[in-house]
């Protein structure tokens, strides 16, 4: 049993190349991150795990619109655990 949905289709190599590339980015924003602290270049990213060694979650959430917002509570305030956290809020 694939923990992955078999539709669309399409869908399990589209997250695979996001998720690629929101690798890619974490890599670049580490660096820019040592560099302008006076690090070497890959500094951060070592002290997070390095490229082998570092561990990327992909939760993805849909929340529906909700139908009397004015009634919502939201969550507690909390923090993320991860060195970087990226959300893509795209409107749907």
């Amino acid at each position: 049993m694939s923990i992955w949905p078999a539709k669309p289709a399409d869908y399990v190599p589209a997250v695979t190349e996001y998720a690629k590339q929101l690798r890619g980015l974490a890599t670049t924003i580490l660096s820019v991150l040592s560099l302008g602290l006076k690090l070497e270049e890959g500094r951060l990213e070592k002290e997070v795990g390095g490229m082998e060694d570092l561990i990327m979650q992909k939760k993805i959430n849909y929340y529906p619109i909700c139908p009397q917002p004015e009634l919502a509570l939201g969550v507690e305030a909390h923090t993320d655990v991860s060195a970087l956290t990226f959300i893509l809020h795209n409107m749907v």
